[in-house]
Protein backbone atom coordinates (compact mmCIF):
# COMPACT_ATOMS: atom_id res chain seq x y z
CA UNK A 1 0.00 0.00 0.00
CA UNK A 2 2.83 2.37 0.91
CA UNK A 3 4.57 1.72 -2.43
CA UNK A 4 1.31 2.30 -4.27
CA UNK A 5 0.84 5.72 -2.60
CA UNK A 6 4.42 6.66 -3.42
CA UNK A 7 3.84 5.75 -7.07
CA UNK A 8 0.64 7.84 -7.09
CA UNK A 9 2.47 10.85 -5.65
CA UNK A 10 5.29 10.48 -8.17
CA UNK A 11 2.76 10.28 -10.98
CA UNK A 12 1.01 13.45 -9.77
CA UNK A 13 4.34 15.26 -9.39
CA UNK A 14 5.13 14.51 -13.04
CA UNK A 15 1.61 14.79 -14.47
CA UNK A 16 0.83 18.30 -13.19
CA UNK A 17 3.83 20.10 -14.76
CA UNK A 18 3.42 18.08 -17.97
CA UNK A 19 -0.24 19.09 -18.10
CA UNK A 20 0.56 22.77 -17.47
CA UNK A 21 3.28 22.83 -20.14
CA UNK A 22 1.02 20.95 -22.54
CA UNK A 23 -1.87 23.42 -22.07
CA UNK A 24 0.44 26.39 -22.66
CA UNK A 25 2.20 25.04 -25.73
CA UNK A 26 -0.92 23.57 -27.31
CA UNK A 27 -2.88 26.82 -26.84
CA UNK A 28 0.02 28.92 -28.12
CA UNK A 29 0.74 26.87 -31.22
CA UNK A 30 -2.67 25.60 -32.27
CA UNK A 31 -5.55 27.67 -33.68
CA UNK A 32 -8.42 28.41 -31.29
CA UNK A 33 -10.78 25.80 -32.73
CA UNK A 34 -8.25 23.08 -31.87
CA UNK A 35 -7.79 24.29 -28.27
CA UNK A 36 -11.40 24.03 -27.15
CA UNK A 37 -10.67 23.64 -23.44
CA UNK A 38 -8.95 27.05 -23.38
CA UNK A 39 -10.73 30.22 -24.41
CA UNK A 40 -8.08 32.85 -24.92
CA UNK A 41 -9.92 35.78 -26.45
CA UNK A 42 -7.39 38.61 -26.37
CA UNK A 43 -8.72 42.06 -27.35
CA UNK A 44 -11.60 40.45 -29.23
CA UNK A 45 -14.74 41.88 -27.55
CA UNK A 46 -15.83 44.17 -24.73
CA UNK A 47 -12.57 46.18 -24.75
CA UNK A 48 -11.42 44.79 -21.40
CA UNK A 49 -7.86 44.67 -22.76
CA UNK A 50 -7.87 48.47 -23.16
CA UNK A 51 -9.85 49.09 -19.97
CA UNK A 52 -7.48 47.34 -17.56
CA UNK A 53 -4.52 49.15 -19.09
CA UNK A 54 -6.30 52.47 -18.63
CA UNK A 55 -7.02 51.44 -15.03
CA UNK A 56 -3.29 51.48 -14.28
CA UNK A 57 -3.20 55.24 -14.95
CA UNK A 58 -6.31 56.37 -13.05
CA UNK A 59 -6.02 58.14 -9.69
CA UNK A 60 -8.74 59.46 -7.37
CA UNK A 61 -11.77 59.72 -9.68
CA UNK A 62 -15.02 60.98 -8.20
CA UNK A 63 -16.76 57.74 -9.23
CA UNK A 64 -15.59 54.22 -10.04
CA UNK A 65 -18.14 52.10 -11.90
CA UNK A 66 -18.15 48.34 -11.33
CA UNK A 67 -20.34 45.63 -12.82
CA UNK A 68 -21.26 43.87 -16.02
CA UNK A 69 -21.73 45.14 -19.58
CA UNK A 70 -24.64 47.16 -18.17
CA UNK A 71 -21.92 49.18 -16.40
CA UNK A 72 -19.42 49.67 -19.21
CA UNK A 73 -22.18 50.16 -21.79
CA UNK A 74 -24.52 52.03 -19.44
CA UNK A 75 -22.41 54.75 -17.80
CA UNK A 76 -20.83 57.11 -20.33
CA UNK A 77 -17.80 58.78 -18.74
CA UNK A 78 -18.19 61.74 -21.15
CA UNK A 79 -21.62 62.65 -19.77
CA UNK A 80 -20.25 62.77 -16.23
CA UNK A 81 -17.22 64.80 -17.37
CA UNK A 82 -19.60 67.36 -18.85
CA UNK A 83 -20.96 67.84 -15.33
CA UNK A 84 -17.49 68.16 -13.82
CA UNK A 85 -17.48 64.60 -12.44
CA UNK A 86 -14.37 62.50 -13.05
CA UNK A 87 -15.11 58.80 -13.50
CA UNK A 88 -13.62 55.49 -14.54
CA UNK A 89 -15.56 52.44 -15.72
CA UNK A 90 -14.17 49.05 -14.64
CA UNK A 91 -17.09 46.98 -15.85
CA UNK A 92 -16.60 43.82 -17.90
CA UNK A 93 -18.77 41.36 -19.78
CA UNK A 94 -20.92 39.23 -17.45
CA UNK A 95 -18.95 40.45 -14.45
CA UNK A 96 -20.52 38.73 -11.45
CA UNK A 97 -19.65 39.54 -7.80
CA UNK A 98 -17.11 36.69 -7.74
CA UNK A 99 -15.32 38.38 -10.64
CA UNK A 100 -15.70 41.89 -9.26
CA UNK A 101 -13.79 40.91 -6.14
CA UNK A 102 -10.63 40.37 -8.21
CA UNK A 103 -10.83 43.88 -9.66
CA UNK A 104 -11.43 45.33 -6.19
CA UNK A 105 -8.34 43.60 -4.82
CA UNK A 106 -6.24 44.58 -7.83
CA UNK A 107 -7.30 48.18 -8.41
CA UNK A 108 -9.34 49.73 -5.58
CA UNK A 109 -6.41 50.94 -3.49
CA UNK A 110 -4.55 52.03 -6.61
CA UNK A 111 -7.46 53.99 -8.11
CA UNK A 112 -8.79 55.16 -4.73
CA UNK A 113 -12.16 56.53 -5.91
CA UNK A 114 -14.26 58.94 -3.85
CA UNK A 115 -17.34 56.78 -4.52
CA UNK A 116 -18.30 53.47 -6.16
CA UNK A 117 -21.37 52.94 -8.33
CA UNK A 118 -21.85 49.17 -8.29
CA UNK A 119 -24.12 47.95 -11.08
CA UNK A 120 -26.01 44.81 -9.97
CA UNK A 121 -27.91 43.41 -12.94
CA UNK A 122 -29.98 40.54 -11.56
CA UNK A 123 -28.77 38.24 -14.35
CA UNK A 124 -25.20 38.36 -13.07
CA UNK A 125 -26.41 37.26 -9.64
CA UNK A 126 -27.67 34.03 -11.20
CA UNK A 127 -24.57 32.85 -13.10
CA UNK A 128 -21.39 30.96 -12.14
CA UNK A 129 -18.84 33.59 -13.24
CA UNK A 130 -17.13 31.37 -15.82
CA UNK A 131 -17.55 33.63 -18.86
CA UNK A 132 -16.24 36.71 -17.10
CA UNK A 133 -13.28 34.76 -15.70
CA UNK A 134 -12.24 33.74 -19.22
CA UNK A 135 -12.40 37.36 -20.35
CA UNK A 136 -10.38 38.51 -17.33
CA UNK A 137 -7.69 35.82 -17.69
CA UNK A 138 -7.34 36.61 -21.40
CA UNK A 139 -7.15 40.38 -21.07
CA UNK A 140 -6.43 41.31 -17.47
CA UNK A 141 -3.75 40.95 -14.84
CA UNK A 142 -3.27 37.53 -13.27
CA UNK A 143 -2.22 37.35 -9.62
CA UNK A 144 -3.09 35.44 -6.45
CA UNK A 145 -6.60 36.95 -6.47
CA UNK A 146 -7.16 35.47 -9.93
CA UNK A 147 -6.13 32.04 -8.66
CA UNK A 148 -8.55 32.31 -5.71
CA UNK A 149 -11.35 33.20 -8.13
CA UNK A 150 -10.54 30.18 -10.32
CA UNK A 151 -10.82 27.84 -7.32
CA UNK A 152 -14.17 29.41 -6.34
CA UNK A 153 -15.54 28.92 -9.85
CA UNK A 154 -13.95 25.45 -10.15
CA UNK A 155 -14.35 24.98 -13.91
CA UNK A 156 -11.89 23.21 -16.24
CA UNK A 157 -11.95 25.91 -18.91
CA UNK A 158 -11.38 28.56 -16.25
CA UNK A 159 -8.33 26.67 -14.92
CA UNK A 160 -6.91 26.14 -18.40
CA UNK A 161 -7.42 29.75 -19.44
CA UNK A 162 -5.80 30.89 -16.18
CA UNK A 163 -2.75 28.71 -16.90
CA UNK A 164 -2.42 29.95 -20.48
CA UNK A 165 -3.08 33.57 -19.52
CA UNK A 166 -0.35 33.42 -16.89
CA UNK A 167 2.02 31.85 -19.43
CA UNK A 168 1.40 34.77 -21.78
CA UNK A 169 1.85 37.25 -18.92
CA UNK A 170 5.16 35.74 -17.76
CA UNK A 171 6.62 35.80 -21.26
CA UNK A 172 5.01 39.15 -22.15
CA UNK A 173 3.36 37.71 -25.24
CA UNK A 174 0.69 40.42 -25.35
CA UNK A 175 3.12 43.33 -25.68
CA UNK A 176 2.44 43.72 -29.40
CA UNK A 177 -1.36 43.48 -29.06
CA UNK A 178 -3.22 46.63 -30.12
CA UNK A 179 -6.95 46.59 -29.52
CA UNK A 180 -8.94 48.46 -32.19
CA UNK A 181 -11.12 51.31 -30.91
CA UNK A 182 -13.97 50.12 -33.15
CA UNK A 183 -14.96 46.47 -32.83
CA UNK A 184 -17.97 45.73 -35.04
CA UNK A 185 -19.74 48.97 -34.15
CA UNK A 186 -18.61 49.05 -30.52
CA UNK A 187 -16.41 52.10 -29.87
CA UNK A 188 -14.07 52.30 -26.91
CA UNK A 189 -13.99 55.63 -25.05
CA UNK A 190 -10.98 56.40 -22.87
CA UNK A 191 -12.10 55.89 -19.30
CA UNK A 192 -13.65 52.47 -19.84
CA UNK A 193 -16.98 53.20 -21.59
CA UNK A 194 -18.08 51.44 -24.79
CA UNK A 195 -20.51 53.19 -27.13
CA UNK A 196 -22.54 50.94 -29.43
CA UNK A 197 -23.73 51.88 -32.90
CA UNK A 198 -27.49 52.44 -33.09
CA UNK A 199 -29.68 49.51 -33.94
CA UNK A 200 -33.29 48.75 -33.14
CA UNK A 201 -34.29 45.99 -30.77
CA UNK A 202 -36.65 43.35 -32.07
CA UNK A 203 -37.77 41.88 -28.74
CA UNK A 204 -39.21 38.38 -29.13
CA UNK A 205 -42.14 37.14 -27.09
CA UNK A 206 -40.74 36.33 -23.68
CA UNK A 207 -42.23 33.66 -21.46
CA UNK A 208 -42.52 34.40 -17.73
CA UNK A 209 -39.53 33.22 -15.73
CA UNK A 210 -37.70 33.88 -12.45
CA UNK A 211 -34.30 35.22 -11.62
CA UNK A 212 -32.64 32.13 -10.11
CA UNK A 213 -30.31 33.88 -7.66
CA UNK A 214 -27.05 32.05 -6.91
CA UNK A 215 -26.34 32.27 -3.14
CA UNK A 216 -22.60 32.09 -3.84
CA UNK A 217 -22.85 35.33 -5.79
CA UNK A 218 -24.78 37.04 -2.98
CA UNK A 219 -22.08 36.00 -0.51
CA UNK A 220 -19.42 37.41 -2.85
CA UNK A 221 -21.41 40.64 -3.22
CA UNK A 222 -21.55 41.00 0.57
CA UNK A 223 -17.79 40.46 0.75
CA UNK A 224 -17.21 43.11 -1.93
CA UNK A 225 -19.31 45.65 -0.07
CA UNK A 226 -17.40 44.86 3.11
CA UNK A 227 -14.18 45.76 1.27
CA UNK A 228 -15.68 49.16 0.40
CA UNK A 229 -16.93 49.68 3.96
CA UNK A 230 -13.53 48.86 5.43
CA UNK A 231 -12.02 51.61 3.26
CA UNK A 232 -14.89 53.99 4.08
CA UNK A 233 -15.73 54.41 0.38
CA UNK A 234 -19.41 55.30 -0.10
CA UNK A 235 -21.28 53.21 -2.66
CA UNK A 236 -24.64 52.72 -4.29
CA UNK A 237 -26.01 49.53 -5.83
CA UNK A 238 -27.78 50.21 -9.12
CA UNK A 239 -29.94 48.32 -11.57
CA UNK A 240 -29.72 50.10 -14.92
CA UNK A 241 -32.75 50.08 -17.25
CA UNK A 242 -33.42 47.02 -19.38
CA UNK A 243 -36.28 46.67 -21.87
CA UNK A 244 -39.75 46.67 -20.34
CA UNK A 245 -40.68 43.41 -22.06
CA UNK A 246 -37.66 41.63 -20.59
CA UNK A 247 -37.99 43.19 -17.14
CA UNK A 248 -41.69 42.40 -16.84
CA UNK A 249 -41.15 38.83 -18.04
CA UNK A 250 -39.38 38.22 -14.72
CA UNK A 251 -41.81 37.31 -11.96
CA UNK A 252 -39.62 37.99 -8.90
CA UNK A 253 -38.25 41.50 -9.42
CA UNK A 254 -39.64 42.62 -6.06
CA UNK A 255 -37.80 39.74 -4.38
CA UNK A 256 -34.52 40.86 -5.95
CA UNK A 257 -35.18 44.47 -4.87
CA UNK A 258 -35.82 43.36 -1.27
CA UNK A 259 -32.63 41.30 -1.28
CA UNK A 260 -30.44 44.15 -2.57
CA UNK A 261 -32.01 46.84 -0.38
CA UNK A 262 -30.80 44.97 2.69
CA UNK A 263 -27.17 45.25 1.54
CA UNK A 264 -26.89 49.04 1.39
CA UNK A 265 -27.96 52.10 -0.63
CA UNK A 266 -29.76 50.74 -3.67
CA UNK A 267 -31.81 52.04 -6.60
CA UNK A 268 -33.61 50.19 -9.38
CA UNK A 269 -34.02 52.52 -12.38
CA UNK A 270 -36.32 50.26 -14.37
CA UNK A 271 -39.56 52.00 -15.27
CA UNK A 272 -38.40 55.48 -14.24
CA UNK A 273 -37.71 56.82 -17.72
CA UNK A 274 -40.11 56.73 -20.71
CA UNK A 275 -38.01 54.41 -22.87
CA UNK A 276 -39.23 52.65 -25.98
CA UNK A 277 -38.19 48.99 -26.16
CA UNK A 278 -37.53 49.09 -29.90
CA UNK A 279 -35.73 52.42 -30.27
CA UNK A 280 -34.00 52.89 -26.93
CA UNK A 281 -32.49 49.39 -26.68
CA UNK A 282 -30.36 47.47 -29.16
CA UNK A 283 -31.21 44.14 -27.50
CA UNK A 284 -33.34 43.04 -24.57
CA UNK A 285 -31.09 44.57 -21.91
CA UNK A 286 -28.65 47.12 -23.38
CA UNK A 287 -29.50 50.75 -24.13
CA UNK A 288 -28.76 52.62 -27.34
CA UNK A 289 -26.52 55.68 -26.95
CA UNK A 290 -29.30 58.28 -26.79
CA UNK A 291 -30.96 56.33 -23.97
CA UNK A 292 -27.62 56.00 -22.14
CA UNK A 293 -27.23 59.79 -22.18
CA UNK A 294 -30.80 60.31 -20.89
CA UNK A 295 -30.31 57.74 -18.16
CA UNK A 296 -26.95 59.20 -17.12
CA UNK A 297 -28.39 62.72 -16.89
CA UNK A 298 -31.22 61.34 -14.76
CA UNK A 299 -28.77 59.39 -12.61
CA UNK A 300 -26.57 62.44 -11.99
CA UNK A 301 -29.63 64.38 -10.79
CA UNK A 302 -30.50 61.44 -8.54
CA UNK A 303 -27.00 61.42 -7.04
CA UNK A 304 -27.11 65.17 -6.47
CA UNK A 305 -30.40 64.75 -4.59
CA UNK A 306 -28.81 62.16 -2.28
CA UNK A 307 -26.34 64.32 -0.42
CA UNK A 308 -25.57 61.49 2.04
CA UNK A 309 -23.93 59.57 -0.83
Amino acid sequence: MKKFLIHILKFIAIAIPVYVVGVCLWSWIMPQFMAKNVRSCIACYGHLYSRVRDAEKIKNPDILFLGSSHAYRGFDTRVFKKHGISTFNLGSSNQSPINTKVFLEQYLDKIHPKMVVYEVYAGTLCIDGVESSLDMFSNGKIDQNSVKMAFKINNLMTYNTLIYGYFRQVFDLNKEVREPINQDGNFYVTGGYVESAYRENDTPNLSPSKWEINPIQIKALEENLQILKQRKIPFILVQTPISKAYYHSKTNNAEVDNLLQKLGPYKNFNGLLPFNDRKDFYDTDHMNQSAVVKFNEYFIKYLNSKKNL
